[in-house]
């Protein structure tokens, strides 16, 4: 008989308890990972809540990490490499309502929610959080450490870069780039290429404030 996958969630928020909702039949989730010590030892959602020895005292456990907001994510892949976890070590989870082309490519530590679309050589690289029903059309790449909210639509040919958060119901024209570390507001239009470290909003979309830290 197989055995289920054995997945840690860190941390345990909003995204990590969405993330339960995902997990396909072969995949379970052991333990949400916390830097709370208020929660830390108390069950959530009939989940165990670990500090961050639980890597250690569950080696075969994968992990998924679901950390960042509209306000942190910049500094989410030094929160994610600070974890000091291989990357083979990392779990991908997709929704069992998520449509992900034959030839799109899907890295690791992924999480895709539900009525999620994406079509012919999409490419979804390392540490990426997809809200509900976002589509990304073929040829699109978004980069490792990104967050899209939900609502997205992402054209053709479309380029995202590293670490970047892509507000809710936000539209990106066929062929855009979007530099690195870059915010994109909710509701936004892209319709021409964004520079790295800034902030843009509206339609269409346009800087709002000067470089934003990394």
């Amino acid at each position: 008989m197989k055995t289920k996958e054995e997945i840690l969630i860190f941390p345990y928020s909003g995204t990590g308890i969405e993330a339960l909702d995902c997990l396909s039949a072969e995949q379970c989730c052991i333990g949400f990972i916390s830097d709370d010590i208020s929660i830390i030892g108390t069950e959530q959602y009939g989940i165990k809540v670990y500090g961050r020895e639980a890597f250690q005292d569950f080696p075969e456990a994968k992990v998924l990490a679901v950390n960042g907001s509209p306000a942190s994510y910049k500094k989410r892949k030094q929160i994610i490499d600070g974890l000091q976890i291989g990357i083979d070590r990392f779990t991908t989870i997709i929704h069992p309502k998520a449509m992900i082309g034959k030839n799109v490519k899907v890295g690791k530590n992924v999480l895709i929610m539900a009525g999620v679309v994406a079509t012919a050589n999409a490419e979804i690289e390392n540490h990426i959080c997809i809200l509900p029903n976002t589509v990304v059309h073929h040829d699109s790449k978004i980069g490792d450490y990104t967050l899209v909210a939900a609502n997205n639509t992402i054209c053709g040919d479309v380029i995202i870069g590293e670490n970047c958060y892509l507000g809710a119901s936000s539209n990106f024209k066929n062929g855009v780039k979007v530099g690195k570390h870059t915010m994109v507001g909710i509701g936004s239009n892209v319709i021409c290429d964004i520079k790295e470290n800034v902030v843009v909003i509206g339609n269409p979309a346009k800087e709002i404030s000067g470089k934003t830290d990394k």
